[in-house]
């Protein structure tokens, strides 16, 4: 039964056991929290992505310039190089919005606004609302409805040490001007004015436990509602992050494998040219046809790494729904829906130059493989999106949402529709209870 529809007088628990019951859930807490921040660490020390990322960068960009410049300068057809030239570009630097955006998230989950104490006024009031980010997890404070008057004056003392404060103020006057830097940044932050030398330390330790994220106004309940929020955000970050860096790391090897075999097959024609690499008469089309079919064949390898994490955990949660239920949550498949897009960009342009590059090198029979190729590498691509629950006009959205820095969804006219009957609803339902 739901605690929320009983009575108070139904309710048996006393004020002290209920006391003792928000501390045990405080130090529950601690622990969900420590071990949520284990994870995030060891995604943060896990520098797989960075590591891989100069591997294939390296070598990627001058040999894709070697074939598009050796082409250029041979006056060949330019609808291979630029194809070519589409897809490469595309499979090199998308793995590094997919690091950036991890990054983002390992930001989002580690910093939040230091908004304790301001105000919510307007951005002309002398006490607005104040951006200073500080660590997710504030400062410690002991809460004040846990002291008894004894206990209040002795933790008063306490604090009033002159060495405890100078933990946070330095103890002496001659502090080379860090009185004055202190002083200047909570004035310019929230407009604070402490008195000068030591006769200020009083506010200067108050200004840095506001600081450090911890509010004045602390009671036992209160710490427990915050902790409840805390865990919360926490849980929702991290979420994202564990999903984000598995797309990541799996698109990044999948691009990984595709770069090392385009600049490879670009390796070989240098080594069979006889002008030693100056492909005086072009670079040959079969291997344009080549590096074309590699990028090809990333773009199904590509969308299926991005859909990968969700398809695993779907199958180890068997008889929750569907796979495609997944995608009405799209913050979380933003990142992947958008990826397809490119992904597609990536097919048309690769098969673009096979056909292209195909015809060139061996008249219709090249041409007719380049076609059944590129029917291939579509039909692996549509296989590839088993599932996939997003429609065009998602991915679209996904991606210019991701390209101006915003979370999807965008605000769908449907809920503005909902939000604007609702109240009509609630008029009409108190009309019909009178």
């Amino acid at each position: 039964m739901n605690s929320d529809n009983l009575a108070d007088d139904e309710l048996i628990v006393s004020d002290e056991e209920s006391r003792g019951a928000m501390r045990s859930f405080l130090q529950r807490a601690e622990v969900r929290l420590s071990t949520i921040h284990r994870v995030a660490q060891a995604l943060l020390g896990g520098s797989a992505l960075i590591l891989l990322l100069p591997l294939f960068l390296r070598d990627a960009f001058p040999k894709m310039m070697t074939v598009i410049i050796a082409s250029y300068d041979a006056h060949q057809n330019w609808v291979p190089t630029v194809a070519v030239g589409i897809a490469a570009a595309l499979v090199i630097l998308l793995p590094v919005p997919a690091v950036y955006l991890l990054v983002g998230d390992l930001l989002a989950f580690y910093f939040t606004s230091n908004t304790f104490g301001a105000h919510p006024a307007g951005t002309n009031s002398p006490k607005q609302t104040v951006f200073n980010p500080r660590f997710i997890i504030p400062g410690l404070g002991f809460n004040t409805d846990e002291l008894s008057p004894a206990t209040k004056q002795l933790l008063a003392e306490g604090r009033n040490d002159e060495w405890t404060r100078g933990l946070l103020v330095p103890h002496s006057t001659d502090d080379d001007g860090w009185r004055d830097r202190f002083d200047t940044r909570t004035y310019e932050v929230w407009g604070v004015v402490a008195d000068e030398g030591a006769a200020g330390d009083t506010e200067r330790v108050r200004q840095a436990f506001r600081l450090a994220g911890l509010n004045r106004d602390r009671t036992l309940a209160k710490d427990v509602a915050r902790t409840e929020a805390l865990v919360a955000r926490h849980v929702l970050a991290i979420r994202t992050i564990v999903l984000r860096y598995s797309k990541a790391l799996l698109l990044l090897i999948a691009t990984t494998v595709v770069t090392l075999a385009a600049s490879g097959l670009v390796d070989q024609a240098i080594r069979e040219d006889p002008t030693g690499g100056k492909f005086s008469g072009g670079f040959p089309y079969r291997y344009i046809f080549l590096v074309a079919l590699v990028y090809a064949f990333w773009a199904p390898l590509a969308a299926r790494s991005v859909t990968a994490p969700l398809r695993m955990i779907q199958r180890h949660t068997p008889g929750v729904g569907e796979l495609r239920d997944a995608y009405l949550d799209r913050h979380t498949t933003q990142f992947e829906s958008a990826t397809i897009l490119v992904t597609l960009v990536v097919l048309v342009a690769a098969d673009t130059a096979m056909i292209f590059a195909g015809a060139r090198s061996n008249g219709g029979v090249g041409l007719a493989l380049g076609i059944v190729v590129a029917c291939l590498s579509a039909a692996a691509w549509i296989a590839a999106l088993n599932d996939f629950g997003a429609n065009p006009r998602d991915a679209f959205h996904a991606t210019m949402l991701l390209i101006r820095g915003y979370d999807a969804p965008d605000r769908a006219a449907a809920i503005r529709a909902a939000q604007a009957v609702r109240p009509v609803e609630s008029a009409s339902a108190a009309a019909a209870n009178e």
